[in-house]
């Protein structure tokens, strides 16, 4: 039985958080850390094919690769966004989300991620460039904190009437979890309940 704070982890809670699951309707595959992943900015067209990391130099115009995406003058960078889980020892929901940058700001970043120092850039001011929740199209206005040794950056949400903005900084509860794997049209009890 899993502890947090001298009690006992939510049941359900704590076998999406330690045994692989799948889910039913999309074949999604849950271990340990839940996650979603977006796999391109909203905007970007889902007909746009995604290329290697490398033709973001090559290539002029729009493009969309890995981690980097350039719509006309847009321009967009893979990030993640962490949503503490309230009841755990400090787990996390992750999100994989974009972030749209300044052209300076992704310029730069640009400059030092083959290098894995995108650190060295700091905090820069950015946009979510994914609707979550998904019925929400309002961006949501950030803060893109640099991390070390070539991991994502983090996205902070900044605007504090977006519903993101209370998850992050105080935790979510298990059914607000459950409230957005719903929303984006995953089968709960096979993430939940034992087959």
């Amino acid at each position: 039985m899993l502890l947090t704070k001298g009690r006992p982890l939510d049941a359900h809670l704590a076998r999406m958080l330690t045994s692989p699951r799948q889910c039913r309707c999309c074949g999604a595959t849950f271990a340990q850390l839940l996650s979603l992943s977006c796999d391109r900015p909203d905007i970007c067209s889902e007909d746009m094919e995604v290329e290697d990391n490398s033709a973001v130099l090559a290539t002029r115009g729009d493009i969309l690769t890995e981690d980097f995406c350039r719509l006309g003058d847009l321009r967009f960078v893979r990030a993640v966004l962490a949503i503490p889980l309230n009841g755990t020892r400090g787990e996390e929901f992750i999100l994989g989300t974009w972030a749209s940058l300044s052209r300076d700001d992704f310029d730069a970043y640009l400059d030092l991620f083959e290098m894995r120092e995108t650190d060295k850039l700091g905090d820069r001011p950015a946009w979510l460039a994914n609707a979550i929740p998904p019925d929400l199209a309002v961006p949501a206005g950030c803060m893109l904190e640099m991390r070390p040794g070539g991991q994502y950056p983090e996205l902070k949400v900044t605007e504090q009437n977006h519903p993101l903005y209370p998850l992050q900084k105080d935790g979510a509860e298990l059914e607000e979890l459950l409230e957005l794997l719903y929303a984006y049209g995953h089968d709960l009890p096979s993430l939940v309940y034992d087959a």
